[in-house]
């Protein structure tokens, strides 16, 4: 890449290195004369699929002009330095918080995922730590690794927190690709994309899927990425049709993964999962791995009428014992929903496959099915909303919006995106239409909220394509090369 193609956030980085002085959150002075190592991750956009991901679904995922870029530098002792610096909206003051590799530590080596949790979690201030820290500590532990020296690691961030296009996943990505490539570990992109998932399970606390780890290492500037969730695979690149794109609408709502509407609707995920094979083996049949293993008519005829709307949570365990998912816990005082968040990956996952078929005929010529994807994605949002019940009424105003101006103006579809309640709104539609009516729309949307949403376009690589980057400090100062 020549220096004008690289992402905004490497050229970013670069002018501070050159000039660090000239940053008032105190640039100059982080780095040693060493050699830094840097990775650039993007935000993903969902844009098909979102929750059903830990169902095992089908899912088209994109990847957005913004991103993050870690850098690396080794130290002499045994401490991680990490700093975080933003870059969107007005800049602040940097955060920074010190951890002694041995807390990661019990006895004689690496100590277990609860207890490195406890610690992330004990002082609110520099939770933020366990999505670097965390990440470090899975790379050590589960790829066996002994590091005598600690990190000074910083993080410069142009993706909004907690707006649902997968900025914790980003910063996990980011870490791992980086020690990836210091360390010449040659791990590929699956590990890297797992590893990721497994920090933001055990020690951030989030059961979030494997979607937004594979979408953000695997994805590909200017494409779809197809991903098969079983438990994780990409099955290709998607085509986006000739003058059509995506945008993603910042709905000012925050959102997070580790909250209880989200959390709750995946345990009424795996209840009804459970029942399923429960009643499997009545018949004789063995279970399902995944509830997305089921088509949609067998699904609503032999197994919905008998899963029950709601249940409290010590009935099922009663009768269950357990729901087989190892990062959430059914409480046995609260009601779950069950028929819903069951029937939506099954409902989902056919949906996936219509979008992406219908981009593929689009692709080739038939407009027709550009409208036919958009109504998928419409189609999904309202099983977000009725069946999950993790859209808020700030995000039905944007898909509405979307909706009452209709494919023939070049407008097709929008979506909640990820875990929901909240965040982003992704839209589909022609350039010109994504140029003349998105403005329209946020205009709209401030005279309701009060502020004007972000809009978040573009496209960029994901961590694979994009690769890592040194930089060496010589007599003509700082120069950095890929890697």
């Amino acid at each position: 890449m020549t220096p004008e193609q690289l992402p905004y956030e490497v050229q970013e980085f670069e002018r501070l290195l050159a000039k660090p002085n000239s940053d008032p959150t105190g640039f100059a002075g982080f780095f040693t004369g060493g050699e830094i190592w840097v990775a650039r991750v993007p935000a993903r956009l969902d844009v098909m699929g979102g929750i059903a991901d830990y169902s095992g679904s089908n899912v088209c995922e994109g990847v957005l002009g913004r991103g993050m870029l870690m850098a690396l530098q080794a130290r002499t002792d045994s401490t991680l330095r990490i700093r975080t610096m933003q870059m969107t909206g007005k800049r602040g003051l940097p955060v920074e918080t010190r951890i002694p590799l041995s807390y990661f530590t019990s006895g004689d080596g690496l100590g277990d995922y609860a207890q490195v949790r406890e610690l992330c979690q004990s002082n609110p201030l520099v939770s933020w730590a366990a999505y670097i820290g965390g990440s470090i500590f899975t790379l050590f532990k589960e790829e066996s690794l002994k590091v005598p020296y600690g990190f000074s690691m910083l993080l410069l961030s142009g993706v909004p927190m907690n707006v649902g296009i997968g900025s914790s996943a980003a910063v996990e990505i980011g870490t791992l690709s980086c020690l990836n490539a210091y360390l010449n570990l040659k791990l590929d992109a699956a590990r890297i994309a797992r590893l990721g998932q497994m920090a933001e399970n055990h020690v951030v606390g989030a059961p979030c899927g494997i979607m937004d780890q594979i979408a953000i290492t695997s994805g590909r500037r200017g494409r779809l990425t197809h991903i098969l969730c079983r438990p994780g695979k990409v099955l290709g690149d998607v085509e986006i049709p000739k003058g059509t794109g995506f945008i993603g609408i910042n709905s000012m709502v925050r959102h997070s993964v580790g909250g209880n509407p989200y959390s709750d609707t995946r345990i009424g995920a795996f209840m009804g999962k459970k029942i399923v094979n429960s009643i499997r083996a009545r018949t004789g049949r063995s279970p399902v791995d995944y509830l997305t293993e089921l088509g949609v008519s067998e699904f609503r005829k032999e197994y919905l009428p008998e899963i029950p709307d709601s249940i409290v949570g010590s009935e099922f365990l009663e009768k269950y014992k357990t729901h087989d998912d190892p990062v959430t816990k059914i409480q046995p005082d609260a009601t779950y929903r069950v028929a819903g968040p069951t029937r939506h990956p099954v409902e989902e996952n056919e949906r996936v496959l219509k979008f992406i078929d219908a981009l593929h005929s689009a692709a080739k010529g038939d407009e027709s099915a550009l409208a036919v994807a958009g109504e998928a994605m419409c189609g999904a949002h309202e099983s977000y909303r009725d069946n999950c019940h993790l859209s808020v009424d700030e995000v039905d105003f944007l898909v509405d919006a979307v909706r009452r101006r209709g494919a023939g103006s070049g407008l097709y579809g929008a979506k909640i995106t990820g875990g929901g309640t909240g965040g982003t709104v992704a839209v589909f539609g022609r350039f010109d239409a994504l140029r003349e009516q998105i403005p329209q729309i946020a205009t709209e949307y401030s005279r309701r909220v009060g502020a004007m949403p972000d809009l978040l376009d573009g496209t960029s690589p994901g961590a694979v394509e994009f690769g890592a980057r040194r930089y060496t400090f010589g007599a003509s100062g700082w120069r950095g090369t890929g890697v």
